[in-house]
């Protein structure tokens, strides 16, 4: 957030796009911008310095030499603290010593005069002389032969060029670096020589006053010269800026009526943007009123936003939207600062980032209702530093289940919203999560506050955010109490079945699910009547082998669950079938029933229940946490299950499989430039022609940001997938047009393979990433696969 386009960073150091980082407390990187490289800081001085500290605290670095930019250097460290005041990280700005420099024209110095910064450590040098720039270029200084010269004076071992210069030496504070200033010698000698000019002239006085009065005019002179030349500087500056900033600038004055009235403000200057969202040439606005040149726009409330901040004195910033009959609505982000009798106005075009906005609340409120209208339990933790463990969601399913309303919960932790025992959440499925990447099942019983017990199925998965790091945790939770009742009292019935068959009929056919009783001869002795309307009458199925009530194929398939029951064994599974067209899905439970010696088996009871609803709405619930909302495509968590998945049967089968790890060449640019709508535009464009390169049977994912993966199974060869690598690779160079816009980019692939062994799934993403830096250190737009 610090450092993205237009943030904090922006307003404090704009548009410098300084590389930043930030640290955790064990020195990994938890994120980066702006290219500061990939490194981990934990065995790193100055980060051993902040972490031992007792108090905040900033470190300088000694300027280094970027191997990878070849450029120098200057790194700023600064302590980050968490809420009890311990160590929790740092984060780093790298910043170009060449800035130290810019600053040029504030010395008073001649135009020839020498700045250089030199590092005391390393050597490292960077100077300018009048405009020229020059770095790397080591100038030695050593102390004059003269002991009477000043302490901080030096003389240079060869002198950079044939002006003659005095020097001096200063240490800048805070940094460990030296500051030598070189002012020409006539120059510092000026005024000697204007002494002794006067000197020489005191002969005569009417010489001394024409002397004196000729220097003072020509001093005045300078002066005047030098004050104009800065503001010509300063103006074309300013003009320059303006010109190349992708906000429109307008500099208005205002414009009264006969009464005294405010009625509209003149154009007085005006950058190529602004110009160009007025649809009008720069020289067709200048002294026109703006609401003569945009006459459908005063009634927007731009007139009185102008007014207001001209009366008030005070500046104001602000999102509007321009709503005009009979034209497309405009959203406008803009800055109005006061000037003597007018404003100056900086506003940027923002409807498309509006329109995102809006169709983002558009699905989040879609999802909202969804999840207060599901049957199951619904809620999301927050695993972010800053609120690790605070419920963020909470249906209304859970609220019936748990008897906690959303009041109660949502904002606290599980410790401070939960009573001891409550069942719902288990420390240690956090952290398993968080390691493994993984989702987490589990049947627990939950205590609720009136004392009574539910027992649910819960499923817990993790959700990531752009930098792969689990962001928040979603708990789906089924509430099974009256299905595991009906279950013991199946179990109960049949334990009395040769007392009382005529009670347990009765019993049996009040229950919705599907009941029945098999003998160890595999023989239908009793059926309920849902088993009945499933299947026919009872005089058709009971006495009946189960081999000839059901056929051959589906026999087959029962059958290691008929012998496991017959063994001894409680067995349940999921059996799907089709019925009346439709696909259904059946939780089936065998339950052993043993005779009078309370160890042979003489049969079992089967129970049978339609969970159809249950699991399309798991099913829906998975896929959305495992999808990319953007492109459509997996999303980390789904990738990682894809990919498990993928290398087991690679295992099993021996077959060979490819995984490809691949980015956009030079995206931030591009993101910068047109904005993250553009950019995300590239991102949705950019997976579409990753999907028509690759073979049907293959999985893309999108991990986040411009990073993408794409699991290959059932590779014949190493050179097949090489093949579709290089195929991506021509095909991301055809330009993309986006809304207009016209982008042209390049991907680099990094390509690892898997064939069975001891390889795991972080170790071989791992080796795709490292081949795809070795393409990005090729050049780029190319791919490298592993050996």
């Amino acid at each position: 957030d610090f450092a993205r386009h237009g943030g904090l960073l922006d307003s404090v150091l704009p548009r410098l796009n300084l590389p930043i980082a930030r640290f955790d407390r064990g020195g990994a990187m938890a994120d980066r911008a702006n290219g500061f490289p990939h490194l981990s800081a934990a065995n790193q001085r100055w980060f051993l310095a902040l972490a031992e500290a007792d108090q905040d605290l900033a470190i300088i670095t000694t300027p280094v030499l970027d191997a990878r930019s070849g450029q120098w250097m200057i790194q700023a460290a600064r302590r980050l603290n968490d809420r009890q005041g311990g160590f929790d990280g740092a984060v780093v700005l790298q910043i170009d010593p060449m800035f130290f420099i810019d600053d040029y024209d504030r010395l008073n110095i001649d135009d020839r005069g020498m700045l250089l910064l030199m590092s005391r450590v390393n050597g490292m040098s960077l100077g300018r002389i009048g405009e020229r720039i020059f770095s790397g270029d080591l100038v030695e200084f050593a102390r004059p032969a003269d002991p009477a010269a000043p302490a901080d004076e030096v003389t240079p071992r060869l002198p950079p060029d044939g002006v003659p210069r005095i020097y001096s030496v200063r240490d800048l504070p805070r940094y460990p670096l030296q500051a030598y200033i070189g002012i020409p010698r006539e120059v510092a000698f000026e005024r000697y020589e204007r002494h002794r000019s006067v000197t020489l002239w005191l002969t005569t006085i009417a010489s001394l006053i024409i002397v004196a009065v000729t220097a003072a005019l020509m001093r005045q002179s300078q002066r005047l010269h030098a004050s104009m030349r800065e503001a010509r500087e300063a103006q074309a500056t300013l003009r320059a800026a303006a010109d190349g900033s992708f906000d429109g600038f307008v500099v208005m004055q205002a414009a009264y009526d006969a009464q005294g009235e405010v009625t509209d403000f003149t154009i007085r200057d005006l950058n190529a943007r602004a110009a160009a969202m007025m649809d009008l040439p720069r020289e067709q606005t200048l002294g026109r009123g703006v609401f003569e040149v945009l006459p459908h726009y005063r009634d927007t409330g731009l007139l009185q936003s102008f007014r207001g901040v001209m009366v008030s004195g005070q500046p104001r910033e602000e999102e509007l939207e321009l709503v005009v009959p009979g034209l497309p609505n405009r959203w406008i982000r803009q800055q109005i600062v006061p000037i003597p009798r007018g404003v100056a106005v900086t506003t940027r075009d923002i409807t498309q980032r509006k329109q995102v906005e809006l169709q983002i609340l558009d699905h989040r409120s879609f999802l909202q209702s969804l999840i207060d209208h599901l049957p199951l339990l619904i809620c999301v933790r927050s695993m972010r530093a800053e609120m690790r463990g605070e419920i963020v969601v909470w249906n209304g399913a859970a609220e019936d289940i748990t008897g906690l309303g959303a009041d109660q919960v949502v904002g606290k932790t599980a410790g401070t919203a939960f009573p001891d025992g409550f069942g719902l959440f288990d420390p240690d499925d956090d952290q398993r999560m968080e390691r493994e990447s993984r989702v987490i099942d589990a049947e627990r019983p939950l205590l609720r506050a009136d004392g009574t017990v539910r027992q649910l199925y819960i499923m817990s998965m993790p959700l990531f955010d752009g930098a792969g790091a689990v962001e928040y945790v979603l708990c789906i939770a089924e509430d099974i109490t009256v299905r595991r009742a009906q279950e013991q009292q199946l179990r109960a019935n049949a334990a009395a079945l040769q007392e009382s068959e005529a009670r347990l009929r009765t019993i049996a056919d009040t229950l919705p699910a599907m009941v029945a009783f098999i003998d160890a001869d595999q023989v239908y002795r009793f059926i309920n009547s849902a088993y009945d309307r499933e299947f026919g009458s009872r005089s058709i199925i009971e006495g009946r082998t189960i081999l000839e009530t059901i056929g051959p194929a589906r026999y087959d398939r029962l059958r290691p669950n008929i012998e496991r029951a017959l063994a001894g064994e409680t067995v349940i599974f999921e059996e799907t079938e089709d019925h009346a067209g439709a696909e259904r899905t059946l939780e089936v439970t065998y339950i052993p029933q043993r005779g009078a010696d309370g160890t042979s088996v003489i049969g079992f009871h089967v129970m049978r229940q339609d969970v159809t609803a249950q699991k399309r709405e798991k099913k829906q619930l998975l896929r959305l946490a495992q999808v990319d909302a953007l492109t459509g495509m997996l999303n980390r968590a789904g990738f990682m299950q894809k990919l498990d998945e993928a290398m087991a049967h690679s295992a099993q089968s021996g077959k060979l499989m490819a995984l490809m790890y691949l980015d956009i060449d030079r995206f931030k640019p591009v993101n910068d430039t047109y904005g993250h709508g553009v950019g995300d535009a590239l991102l949705k464009a950019f997976a579409g022609r990753l999907a028509h390169s690759v073979r049907s049977s293959d999985t893309i994912a999108r991990l986040g940001g411009d990073e993408f993966t794409i699991v290959m199974e059932n590779v014949h060869r190493p050179e097949d997938a090489a093949a579709i690598a290089a195929k991506i690779v021509a095909n991301m160079r055809g330009q993309f047009v986006l809304d207009g816009v016209k982008v042209t980019i390049s991907t680099s692939i990094g390509l690892a393979y898997y064939d069975g062994g001891d390889l795991s799934a972080p170790a071989l993403i791992e080796q795709a990433d490292m081949m795809l830096y070795k393409a990005k250190q090729s050049g780029r737009d190319t791919y490298r696969a592993a050996a």
